[in-house]
């Protein structure tokens, strides 16, 4: 039954027969067995007893080639998915990120050097938990901005101004707000965001280079969003609407924690090239006698609204089951949420956008066919035009919610 095994071919890989090949084969097996002087040849068309045995049978070989070959698939880590895909990652010591909750920017209001320290409370008007990311000091303002995440993990939406109630008492903290809407989290990591990280991980094993730096700070935990922008110049330069100092870098870093991130930054990064930023944080290293304190500049961007609007051409019939099918897949699109068929990374911070990459994910959407026109735009406020394409600064944390898609019908 030879002709119906897989075979070796070292251009290919492994390649299965044919299922027209493996029945024959089966057929011959059988024949011959049965095969005695003076006794007819057996039927073995697929009408007869034998016939329905011999299909049986090639099916059972058929199912256990496709098994075979998926497996030999997953040995190659761009399609190897599950825990084959986890199984390459431990060659780089990497694990599959799980869920992470949405983290949401606030502003605090009261007394003049109120602390609100890290771990403290606050409550959303839909009855989310949220909790303060780090501890930050009310100032001459009265005003200080900081981080809140989520008490449960995965892509869940907040408002602007939805974050209000105050739950840790503590006194000279008077209001909470958010001006702009949170960026949601996430559900575990996909294949395609899995594979995406690992090839950027090899370079974490380097030192001093961009890729060693992004790769390192990549991989910790709460880091929903990521930009590492590098200046070779001897003098500062803007790239992405930043500024870079001269022979630095400015990281761009959505969510961590500034700990872990400074860690990373003291790992990875050469002595002697600057940081850019507008926050600063520091690490202790307890690796060198004396354990002296390093201090980096980080830049925190703020959530800035992204607005996507769909025309379809005139006379389409939309149903509200369409529209609500057509947010949605333009939003998971955003987070790079979609079939393996559609590998559009998660739009962030530091980048350029097309419009033209919501036409795959709107085409899927069943009965829908005449597109017109897809744009989009990012500001605070409802837009007033958009665009086919633009660029995300490295100080804005693109982000969306349901309401700010919109599609309509073109008129005659």
């Amino acid at each position: 039954m030879a002709q119906s095994q897989l075979i070796f071919d070292p251009a290919k890989g492994l390649v299965a027969p044919d299922t027209s090949e493996i029945r024959e084969a089966v057929a011959q097996d059988w024949a011959s067995a049965f095969d005695a002087p003076d006794t007819p040849a057996l039927n073995t068309e697929p009408t007869t007893p034998a016939g329905q045995l011999v299909d049986a049978q090639t099916a059972e070989i058929e199912a256990k080639n496709a098994a075979l070959l998926y497996l030999a698939s997953q040995f190659n880590p761009r399609v190897a998915e599950g825990i084959w895909q986890d199984a390459l990652g431990w060659l780089y010591f990497l694990t599959r990120k799980l869920d992470e909750p949405s983290v949401v920017t606030c502003q605090c209001s009261g007394l003049n050097g109120t602390v609100i320290p890290y771990g403290a409370l606050a409550q959303s008007v839909t009855g989310y938990t949220l909790i303060c990311n780090s501890s930050v000091v009310i100032g001459a303002s009265g005003v200080a901005e900081t981080t809140f995440r989520c008490s449960r993990n995965g892509p869940i939406e907040f408002a602007a101004h939805s974050v209000t109630q105050i739950v840790t008492t503590i006194p000279g903290w008077d209001t909470v707000n958010n001006e702009a809407p949170g960026v949601p989290g996430r559900d575990i990591e996909t294949r395609s965001e899995f594979e995406a990280r690992r090839v950027q991980s090899v370079a974490a094993n380097s030192h001093g280079s961009v890729g060693a730096i992004f790769g390192t700070i990549a991989n910790i935990a709460g880091v929903l969003d990521l930009a590492v922008l590098e200046n070779v110049g001897p003098s500062p330069v803007i790239k992405f609407g930043v500024e870079v100092p001269a022979h630095g870098v400015t990281i761009c870093v959505y969510g961590g924690e500034d700990a872990a991130i400074a860690e990373a930054i003291y790992a990875k990064k050469n002595n002697g090239a600057d940081t850019g930023g507008n926050t600063e944080i520091s690490h202790v290293a307890t690796d060198v006698p004396g354990n002296p304190l390093y201090k980096y500049k980080i830049l925190r961007p703020d959530p800035v609204n992204f607005w996507v609007h769909v025309v379809l051409g005139a006379g389409t019939i939309l149903t509200a089951y369409q529209v609500a099918a057509i947010r949605q897949a333009i939003y998971r699109d955003f987070f790079g949420l979609n079939s393996a068929s559609i590998e559009n990374k998660r739009i962030g911070l530091a980048s350029t956008v097309y419009a033209s990459r919501f036409f795959g994910p709107v085409l899927a959407v069943e009965g829908i066919r005449n597109i017109q026109t897809i744009q989009v735009a990012l500001s605070e406020e409802p837009p007033m035009g958009f665009f086919d394409v633009l660029t995300v600064n490295g100080d804005q944390e693109p982000t969306i919610t349901a309401s700010n898609i919109s599609v309509v019908v073109a008129g005659p």
